[in-house]
């Protein structure tokens, strides 16, 4: 007989997401903490080096270019480790994906890209953290963009389903393998040459906190992300 207590494999899976999430946010704590007092020095040091150096400013600024990226890398850890508390305010969905995609388009024109939005009528408000929503498709479309090197479209789709809003972002890019789909979102993976692995890792902590979901799935003509939102949902967990 089924133990009707027993948890689903999609539960299980969700659960061991949470631990890992939790635990690379302990991790991140430790982390940024140990770095972020050194580099606070070796950055002061640097300002004063500069000021007396004569040799060649190329050295220089390419050490100064690595501390900042490692500054933003432990911003991007402390994010994890310690979220602001969410500020929630009713918005309109669509309203936040246009201002993302006109913030975005000069980069994806550049790059030979159009985005196209095609928003479902009627739909409902979202409550919501606005700044937290926007980075979380800043950095989805940002990712699809890296992905289509060769230009093409990205279809960004919403429509609502029994009071929850369905939001897709859907790239022509190579796509992923099964293995690599398997990791995307785990803590520290990224299949980008210079990235972190934080990036999804805080979008999927974003969605989560808004009681949603993001989920994968990938082919070698696209990826696609769905995030499935509670629509004026108001009972959500501060970050």
């Amino acid at each position: 007989m089924e133990d009707k207590h027993a948890l689903s494999t999609h539960q299980l899976k969700d659960l061991n997401e949470s631990k890992k999430l939790t635990l690379a946010g302990q991790l991140a704590a430790g982390i940024a903490h140990e770095i972020k007092n050194p580099l606070t020095a070796i950055k002061g040091f640097l300002h004063l080096i500069k000021a007396d150096y004569h040799g060649n400013d190329m050295y220089i600024n390419v050490i100064t270019e690595e501390i900042n990226r490692i500054e933003s890398i432990i911003t991007e850890l402390l994010i994890l480790a310690k979220p602001t508390e969410a500020k929630l305010t009713q918005c309109s969905i669509t309203q936040i994906l246009d201002q993302v995609i006109t913030l975005l388009n000069t980069v994806a024109h550049l790059k030979g890209t159009e985005i196209q939005a095609n928003y479902a009528p009627n739909l409902p408000l979202l409550f919501c953290d606005e700044n937290k929503i926007k980075q979380v498709f800043i950095n989805l479309l940002n990712n699809a963009l890296e992905a289509m090197n060769n230009g093409g479209i990205i279809n960004v789709v919403v429509t609502s389903e029994n009071e929850h809003l369905i939001i897709q972002i859907i790239d022509q890019g190579t796509g992923m393998s099964k293995e690599q789909l398997d990791k995307v979102g785990q803590p520290f993976y990224t299949t980008k040459e210079n990235g972190t692995g934080l990036g999804l890792m805080i979008c999927r902590q974003i969605i989560e906190n808004h009681q949603g979901r993001i989920t994968f799935s990938s082919s070698s003509s696209g990826t696609t992300v769905t995030i499935d939102l509670p629509a004026q949902s108001q009972g959500l967990d501060h970050e």
